[in-house]
């Protein structure tokens, strides 16, 4: 046996800075560096000392010694720049505030103060710091989700590694609509193991996007070493294993850094490849504390005070005086700029002195907002005229199949409007995906329909970051079970955005998701996720139970600016509907169906369930008002459709397929019973599968779906419980 070494073509690089490199630091570059870190520095040190009053709510995650990564990073890009972060970013978000609102003619030298829009953005950080109204984003976010879009900062994430699928779809809308800045996503050491990053990795380099990944190792996450989290500790080998170029850098020296940003934004814009830095960075305290971690026990005082020694300031303050860049009297003009910006913005919010100290009381939002922005206000759909399909006369429609509808709406959409893109598994193979969904869209938007690894919880995230950045993403998932995959970018990213960015940002995109049914594919393949996504109040779902439907509420999923769960049951592909030609009408998100009047009970259906329930109680003689709820979000449940059908049967019946744990019915027999309890004959019905989700066995996958045996027990008890005489053969009732 012989064992032959493989090499990796794809590089690692350490930057060693060479003397002649601080030729390029001219003195601007140099005031313009200083600026972002002392302002960062002192920032931090007024929100230590604010915790220490214990005037931060929640973790406030000190960047302290990690400045100047940061400051070198962001200084040498261009004020176009896009950002986003992991929880700890006030270094990074304040130094990109600075540079975003620096000029070619600013010196803050010569002025001795920050520029008012550059003071006006400090204290706009602080505010949102505290949770206050007059914060980024209406202190919604407060220090571990930072937004401020106007100025390239696109958002920071408390999930470890969140940001980095997200950070890929700014990229990737970036380049799609043939922008010219590159997105820069900053993280630490503990994401490095996170999957999401390695799907991240892997998305960007396949897609060539403009993204410089930055980790900022500072040795620890939370107390648990490097060493202690990986056998192999050299973490560049992660970006090399993706076939992206890596440079390692001295993070403690903001001009090395200065220059391995410089170095990566050319190599991204010239070889339209990503690139990843890795910066040895240290900070001085605790996790989200205002003391060091050695008082925890996880590392040695006398490691803290080695790195202290390598003070980036101290450094930067040494390097600049002693070359000539800027004399003493210029760095502390900067330094007094910077502290008297932080200065205003402490006393704008803070009333008192010491343990007197307290945050200005009217500068909490109001109690009577907590609900605002959890979804769009609707205005998207100003001037649209919504449509049934008894407004179409016969010589309109044309009949189609439920799978022949997908594609037709989304062409006709396509055609109309170039930011709609089409991500998801195989998508661009075999001439319309896995089941032909994009059938016929392949010819002509074979740049907008985007084959994607298995990497769910990365082209999710991908394309919560797209959506942010304005287009419109349709994803398909392969199967329903697998948002569970990507449930961090899908319930905990996209659908919380609006709301926790206060209104600031919108998530318009469209996922798509097929349950089989009785299709043989097994708990893993089967599950129905409305009830998962309807507690997360940010998403709205539907459920066409035609291709009518399917139209309708796609056109409408498209115009939304919330994201939007499109689930496509698989048993209804092949069924036929008439359809008006060209596809152009809308259903409202809210808004039910009756398909079936009558007296004595009311059905409420979802998707499969509607045309058995109107089977059921046509074969039974049962007066029914069978009602199809269409749109399945807890707030976007048409009540008033349900309410006039039960004030006039007083008996009501939820109808699922799925299996029983996992219904949406739940949330919608709760609701009735608090809304309409006094028309109420009999306690609400659910009618669904068993507990067990359905398996491979065709006779174990019918017993755990619910089918028309269950529709038909369930009526017959309820008419039973009433005193209800079920009618006869051939009789109505």
């Amino acid at each position: 046996m012989r064992l032959i070494p493989v090499t990796n073509s794809t590089n690692m690089q350490q930057l060693e800075v060479e003397e002649d490199d601080w030729s390029l630091l001219t003195p601007a570059e140099a005031k313009r560096l200083v600026t972002l870190l002392l302002t960062a520095r002192h920032f931090e040190e007024s929100i230590l000392q604010l915790d220490k009053l214990n005037l931060v709510h929640g973790p406030a995650h000190s960047s302290l010694g990690q400045e100047g990564g940061a400051a070198g990073c962001i200084a040498a890009l261009p004020t176009t720049t896009l950002i986003n972060g992991t929880h700890r970013a006030h270094h990074q978000c304040l130094a990109k505030a600075i540079n975003a609102l620096y000029d070619a003619d600013f010196d803050p030298v010569e002025t001795g103060s920050l520029t008012e829009a550059m003071k006006t953005e400090v204290r706009g950080m602080m505010h949102e710091i505290f949770g206050l109204k007059n914060g980024w984003t209406g202190g919604r976010g407060g220090s571990m989700h930072l937004r401020r879009a106007d100025l390239g900062i696109m958002g920071t994430n408390a999930i470890v590694a969140g940001g980095l699928p997200i950070a890929c779809g700014h990229a990737f809308a970036e380049k799609a609509t043939k922008g010219s800045d590159v997105m820069v996503s900053f993280f630490g050491d503990g994401a490095i193991h996170q999957g999401a990053t390695h799907e991240a990795m892997n998305l960007a380099a396949l897609y060539r996007l403009p993204l410089l990944f930055f980790v900022e190792n500072n040795r620890y996450a939370v107390s648990m070493s490097v060493e202690q989290s990986t056998f192999q500790t050299q973490l560049m080998t992660r970006a090399q294993a993706h076939g992206i170029t890596a440079i390692a850098v001295d993070g403690m020296n903001p001009f090395a850094v200065w220059l391995a940003t410089r170095w990566c934004h050319d190599y991204i814009k010239q070889e339209d490849r990503p690139a990843f830095i890795h910066a040895d960075v240290y900070r001085y305290y605790h996790q989200s504390s205002s003391v060091p971690g050695s008082a925890f026990g996880y590392r040695t005082r006398a490691e803290e005070d080695e790195w202290r020694e390598r003070d980036p300031w101290l450094f930067l303050k040494k390097q600049l005086t002693e070359r000539g860049i800027l004399t003493e009297e210029n760095l502390e003009r900067i330094d007094q700029a910077a502290r008297h910006a932080v200065s205003a913005a402490y006393d704008s919010c803070i009333e008192g002195k010491g343990s007197a100290s307290r945050i200005r009381p009217e500068l909490w939002p109001e109690a009577a907002t907590v609900d605002d922005h959890l979804t769009s206000d609707m205005s998207e759909f100003d001037g649209v005229t919504f449509s049934e399909v008894e407004d179409f006369a016969p010589e309109e429609m044309e009949s189609l199949t439920y799978i022949e509808a997908m594609s037709r709406v989304v062409r006709a959409r396509m055609e109309e409007d170039e930011s709609i893109y089409v991500f998801g598994e195989d998508v661009a193979n075999m001439g319309g995906g896995t089941v032909g969904a994009t059938r016929s869209l392949l010819p002509e938007f074979a740049d907008r329909i985007i084959n994607t690894p298995i990497t769910e919880n990365g082209f999710c995230g991908l394309a919560t970051g797209a959506a942010l950045s304005g287009l419109r993403p349709i994803v398909e998932l392969m199967y329903s079970d697998f948002f569970l995959v990507a449930g961090d970018q899908l319930l905990n990213q996209a659908g919380k955005i609006r709301h926790l960015f206060n209104g600031t940002a919108t998530v318009p995109l469209v996922l798509r998701t097929r349950i089989p049914g009785h299709e043989g594919y097994g708990s893993q393949h089967s599950m129905d996720p409305a009830a998962v996504f309807a507690m997360f109040p940010g998403w709205h779902i539907v459920a066409p139970s035609n291709a009518f439907d399917y139209v309708g509420l796609m056109n409408s999923a498209l115009r939304c600016t919330d994201p939007v769960l499109v689930i496509e049951p698989q048993e209804l592909h092949r069924k036929k509907t008439l359809v008006p030609a060209g596809c152009n009408y809308y259903i409202p998100l809210d808004k039910a169906r009756r398909v079936l009047e009558g007296t004595d009970i009311t059905l409420l259906a979802t998707s499969t369930m509607v045309d058995i329930c109107v089977e059921v109680v046509t074969r039974l003689g049962v007066s029914a008002d069978v009602i199809d709820l269409r749109t399945l979000a807890q707030r976007d449940i048409d009540y008033e459709t349900i309410g006039e059908s039960v004030r006039k049967t007083e008996r009501i019946a939820v109808v699922e397929q799925t299996s029983r744990g996992a219904t949406i019915g739940v949330f919608i027999a709760d609701e009735l019973q608090r809304r309409f309890f006094d028309y109420l004959d009999q306690p609400i019905m659910r009618i669904t599968g068993k507990w067990a989700p359905p398996v491979v066995s065709k006779a174990l996958e019918k017993a755990a779906l619910a089918g028309a045996a269950e529709v038909e027990a369930g009526i017959r008890q309820m008419m039973a419980n009433s005193g209800l005489t079920m009618p006869r053969p051939g009789e109505q009732s």
